[in-house]
């Protein structure tokens, strides 16, 4: 079985807060979007990942970890060979291992038919990763707690989104604890729901924000990527990657360009109204 497995972008990303067990609480805007990775599975006698990035097809894949949860979830001695064909960058903030891991949770439910429902290939989900759950769902999606609430909304009005990784990931709890230090005041995802609600997508850019934003630094991607003059600017998850909406492919397609010719690395994409797709 063939999939696509689409990453996602945050639209809002509010920080309310932290558990005593130290995981942060969130209040967030999921958006599926069409860059997506290719992921084959099929029925194995054991578990083995093949990926076209060879730096992870061992163990340690979270599509690996997502068969061996589903298997332990279903009591059933199974095993599934996965391929993977990457378009998606590495440790970008956009989900590309959650939604790898999604397909092979999704794939293995009809290749076993275990006919589980939504929720319950979300709890595999949840146990492999917080992003998982939702790149199973998909769309848009309004995810709350650790990632484990979601709330499906109405597709966002057409655009076109461009993408750009640059520079390395920088550790999740370290850009946690900055941000723990210095509390946000205002929140924007209600504000966000609203204009989605609505399909307004001036409202949507309007109040497009990330906590992280503030203790990235990515000045310089962020003041070269607003010289193309997008509706909106913000960082994806806790980066490196920073997104850029815009209103029709042609102006993204331009501001590729441009931001080509000054040395970044730009995909475009589009909003999905899924994160996996069966071929």
């Amino acid at each position: 079985m063939k999939l696509k497995a689409n990453a996602k972008i945050n639209l809002t990303l509010d920080v309310l807060g932290k558990r005593e067990d130290g995981y942060h609480l969130i209040d967030s805007v999921f958006q599926s979007v069409s860059l997506g990775d290719i992921v084959e599975v099929t029925v194995a006698n054991s578990i083995v990942v093949f990926c076209s990035d060879s730096s992870i097809c061992d163990e340690s894949n979270i599509a690996y970890k997502a068969a061996k949860k589903f298997f332990e979830y279903n009591g059933i001695q199974g095993g599934a060979n996965v391929k993977i064909e990457k378009h998606i960058p590495l440790a970008s903030g956009v989900g590309g291992g959650s939604a790898d891991a999604a397909a092979v949770i999704v794939a293995l439910d009809r290749l076993y038919n275990t006919n589980l429902s939504q929720d319950a290939l979300c709890e595999i989900g949840l146990s492999v990763g917080a992003d998982v759950p939702f790149c199973i769902v998909g769309g848009t999606a309004r995810v709350g707690g650790i990632g484990e609430r979601m709330e499906r909304l109405s597709n966002i009005p057409e655009c076109a989104i461009l993408l750009i990784k640059h520079g390395q990931k920088l550790s999740t709890a370290d850009m946690y604890r900055q941000v723990d230090a210095f509390p946000q005041e205002s929140f924007y995802t209600d504000k966000m729901v609203d204009g989605i609600s609505n399909g307004n997508l001036n409202t949507i850019c309007q109040n497009v924000f990330n906590a992280f934003d503030s203790v990235c630094d990515n000045e310089s991607l962020v003041n070269n990527i607003k010289t193309t003059k997008p509706l909106a600017v913000s960082l994806s998850g806790s980066g490196p990657t920073v997104f850029a909406i815009y209103d029709s492919l042609d102006k993204a397609n331009v501001a590729k360009t441009i931001l080509t010719s000054k040395g970044y690395s730009p995909y475009i994409a589009t909003p999905s109204k899924s994160g996996i797709e069966i071929e």
